[in-house]
């Protein structure tokens, strides 16, 4: 029975022509999935099908571009410049459909860059030909989705994209009809609507995608936005409201938060929106999951919540709220990997860090949800890929017995949770342990640790090694004094630290410790061998995100340093400008992790199916590596 505290998530909303069953959209994310040449790609219907059938009352493919393909590539994205999209858009339409959602794709232009030369601006330099172009492109565009059995088309004007340029003074400095004032700088967008109306009449409903803010020195504020709704509002059904730019890297956190910035961090936006009586209805999105949009809901800062990130961790989640199982939830934990992979112009298909099935839908499709034959399974070790190995076995019919030689599930997990940033990752690891102990399948031997003999005399007919890594302690002299601890140690509060602390190792669990220190009063440096240019590399939109904040909280980032020697109060530092001293109360080590290969290797030739998976095969796993390969591992047995 469903929760009350959904009620409003689930009532049906009137939106142009169409009614749709409750308040959820997909949010418009491209995942890579269609063809190179623009079509549509069973991959891409088989995405799409999966979160129709989770429950979301409207699901949205996202960044199709309109400009006909001409033989170039389009980055894996859908193109609606040409009428051979339909027959596949068609079958996308119907997968959507069969499970009661209606079906939207969302339309883009191209993006521009801000830091463009003054006056040479692609907005200044159209011709009323080119600006002719483009509107019929996008009309054109609109009448290919009606004909494919589309509901709703979702113009992308926003976030630096092309018909937000015409609105933002930012881009347009033009002096005739589309430039100056807000209705001029309106115009392209209302002659847009036009246009699209002349083409699909109400046939379609229109989803407007606006920035609220760009955020930037002479870009859209706020107040702006309010009239610029309020000009356009009689030619759409939707307004979606979100802020930021593309094309701007410190902005692209702003847009899709990582787990440092709080949930909904856009949708006061949205509230502004709806307080200044705009008359459609009006989406919020940013970092949303169930429980955060019925709370939106329910105090009336938007009509709807447009979510993705929650939609790909758990495809279900809707459903799963319908249905009183929101303890079912899968958490999404905001790592951003998903739009790591799939933002700029070497994307790479959609993959999520909880959920080893997205992106893989066609290739699962046909996997059996029961193995042909039940057989006995031990996992050893209970991190997060050996729970998730341990599930998926268990999920398709296996006996698993789980040994963890702790005295709790979780594994390295355990020591990454504690800084109050790290709620969505200890959500993450609460659902995992509970899902994990719940399920009947499953018989866990926690505090025992699992040898040779032990799984032996389980007579299993496969063993699944997860037993993890140990922190790596490179040899440097002096990184074993009384000073020195490890990252680990200092997260989980076993060690206690002093007023003056070094980090060393600049990765992302390295600069989150140092932000938590920070916070609390310490004055913290961190030194990393390579640049902070390299250091985003590792995580690039978390790692923007967490660049700000440590400098914002006066953390010293010592990058292009290597340490080579540690005292006891004082590091030694060495870069190209060749050494120097740091004084320290404290010396943390986050320097990555050693594989237990040795350990991992006692359980080789055991029987005839043996899979080592997780961090004791690599010194570069990650969760989503960890997850990935437990699910393949459950899956292949």
């Amino acid at each position: 029975m469903m929760n009350p505290r959904y009620k409003k998530v689930f009532e049906p909303i009137q939106i142009g022509h169409m009614l749709v069953k409750n308040r959820i959209e997909t949010a418009p994310a491209a995942p890579r999935l269609a063809y190179n040449d623009g079509l549509v790609s069973p991959e891409l219907i088989e995405w799409s099908r999966e979160l129709a059938k989770g429950g979301a009352g409207i699901v949205t493919v996202g960044i199709s571009q309109v400009t006909p393909p001409q033989g170039l590539p389009s980055g894996f994205c859908v193109n609606m410049g040409d009428d051979s999209v339909v027959v596949g858009l068609a079958a996308l339409a119907d997968a959507v459909h069969r499970y009661g959602a209606k079906a939207s794709i969302e339309l883009a232009g191209f993006a521009f860059a801000p830091d463009l030369p003054e006056g040479k601006s692609p907005i200044d330099m159209m011709t009323q030909e080119d600006i002719d172009r483009w509107i019929k492109y996008f009309a054109d565009a609109a009448e290919r989705a009606l004909f494919a059995g589309m509901d709703m088309i979702l113009l992308h004007g926003g976030h630096g994209i092309l018909i937000s340029n015409f609105f933002s003074p930012l881009f347009n400095h033009r002096t005739d009809k589309y430039g100056g004032s807000i209705e001029n700088r309106a115009r392209f967008a209302c002659e847009l609507l036009d246009a699209i109306r002349a083409k699909v009449g109400n046939k379609l409903a229109i989803e407007f995608r606006l920035s609220a803010e760009e955020l930037m020195p002479g870009g859209i504020e706020l107040p702006e936005t309010i009239e610029f709704a309020k000009i356009i509002q009689d030619k759409i059904d939707l307004l979606h409201v979100s802020a930021g730019m593309l094309l701007v890297d410190e902005l692209v956190p702003i847009s899709t938060q990582p787990s440092y910035l709080k949930r909904g961090y856009n949708v006061h936006y949205a509230a502004e929106l709806k307080k200044a009586g705009i008359k459609v209805p009006i989406t919020a999105v940013g970092s949303i999951d169930l429980d955060l949009a019925a709370e939106i809901l329910e105090k009336g800062e938007a009509d709807m919540c447009a979510m993705i990130r929650t939609v790909i961790a758990d495809p279900f989640s809707v459903n799963k709220a319908r249905t009183g199982r929101e303890e079912e939830i899968r958490p999404c934990i905001r790592c951003v990997l998903c739009l790591n992979r799939t933002h700029g112009m070497r994307g790479i298909r959609v993959a999520c860090a909880v959920n080893p099935r997205a992106g893989r839908e066609l290739e699962l499709r046909d996997a059996a949800a029961t193995a042909p034959k039940k057989k006995k399974v031990v996992v050893v070790g209970g991190g997060p890929a050996g729970m998730e190995a341990a599930r998926t076995a268990a999920d398709r019919g296996h006996d698993v017995v789980l040994f963890e030689k702790s005295e709790k599930l979780g594994g390295m997990l355990n020591t990454a949770v504690f800084p109050d940033f790290k709620a969505d990752l200890k959500a993450y690891l609460r659902w995992a342990i509970r899902m994990t102990t719940r399920n009947p399948r499953i018989q866990i031997r926690l505090a025992t640790e699992a040898t040779p003999e032990r799984v032996k005399a389980e007579n299993p007919d496969a063993v699944i090694v997860a037993v993890g890594a140990d922190s790596n302690i490179p040899p440097i002299p002096g990184l074993d004094g009384d000073n020195v601890a490890w990252v680990g140690d200092v997260e989980t509060g076993r060690v206690q630290v002093g007023d003056k602390v070094i980090v060393a190792g600049g990765g992302l669990t390295g600069c989150e410790t140092a932000l938590d220190l920070a916070r609390k009063g310490k004055k913290v440096t961190i030194v990393e061998m390579v640049s902070e240019e390299e250091m985003l590399k590792v995580s690039p939109i978390p790692m923007t995100a967490l660049m700000k904040l440590l400098k914002e909280v006066g953390v010293t980032i010592m990058a292009n340093h290597k340490l080579v020697k540690v005292g006891d109060t004082t590091a030694t530092v060495e870069s190209s400008d060749g050494q120097k001293n740091i004084d320290f109360d404290t010396l943390i080590v986050s320097l990555g992790v050693k594989p237990k290969t040795e350990e991992a290797r006692k359980f080789a030739g055991l029987v005839d199916d043996v899979y080592f998976i997780g961090d004791c095969t690599t010194s570069r796993g990650t969760l989503y590596t960890a997850t990935t390969a437990g699910f393949n591992a459950g899956m292949d047995i």
